[in-house]
């Protein structure tokens, strides 16, 4: 495995790198991170290891997209980027490609775009990814493919009635896949979970208190 040790036990960046393949909400992603305390950078896919390996990220999240990972020209990542033991969460297109790239199998499913009920295995509950979450709880999801094998080393964490592999893991290697957005306000518990994962990545959340009244009085004075 290729790795990079922090200098004198302190990690170099506290960044979360976003590794964007076109998602509508990829800057959501952002924000919502940003709402915890977190620095970001979001980038392409395509010298995402290159720039992931000399920044030293603390943790990397996969987005969504709307591409096919079997489609032609459909946007990428190095699979060297799974052997920095580095904490990688991948979010529906992000999982699937995760999925493909470690053995896994993805197919065209049927299209599913609304609200889905996840529950979460008891078992699973007592993670680090699952702290604090509901074993029922309404997720949101926006998917045309499907991943009907993971990659050995994952197991499930939650499923929905259509989705059984709807939320999984490979707690050894720290990687996360999730087949819905977390990131959107109709995911309940989906901050939740990419606060956990920031945790994980070893990055305190430091939770932003917005002062409307301040914000009010920079927009008077900007316009």
């Amino acid at each position: 495995m290729t790795s990079w040790l922090p200098i004198q036990g302190k990690a170099i960046s506290r960044m979360i790198y976003i590794v964007d393949f076109g998602s509508q909400t990829t800057h959501l992603i952002s924000r919502r991170l940003k709402d915890l305390g977190v620095k970001t950078k979001i980038i392409e896919s395509r010298r995402a290891f290159e720039e992931i390996l000399k920044s030293k990220a603390l943790g990397i999240i996969l987005s969504g997209g709307p591409s096919s990972v079997y489609g032609k020209g459909a946007p990428t990542i190095n699979k060297k980027v799974f052997d920095l033991e580095i904490p990688i969460l991948g979010i529906c297109y992000g999982f699937q490609l995760t999925t493909k790239l470690l053995g896994g199998k993805v197919i065209a499913g049927k299209k599913e775009y609304g609200p889905a009920n996840l529950k979460l295995k008891t078992k699973n509950l007592k993670q680090e990814i699952a702290k604090g979450l509901s074993e029922s709880s309404t997720v949101w999801q926006s998917h045309g493919d499907e991943v009907i094998k993971i990659p050995n080393g994952f197991e499930i964490i939650g499923s929905t009635s259509t989705v059984p592999y709807a939320f999984v893991a490979d707690f050894t290697r720290k990687i996360f896949g999730v087949q819905f957005h977390p990131e959107v306000e109709h995911t309940e518990n989906g901050i939740k979970i990419l606060e956990n994962f920031v945790k994980i990545c070893g990055v305190k959340i430091s939770k932003k208190k917005i002062n409307i009244r301040s914000l009010i009085e920079d927009i008077k004075k900007t316009v």
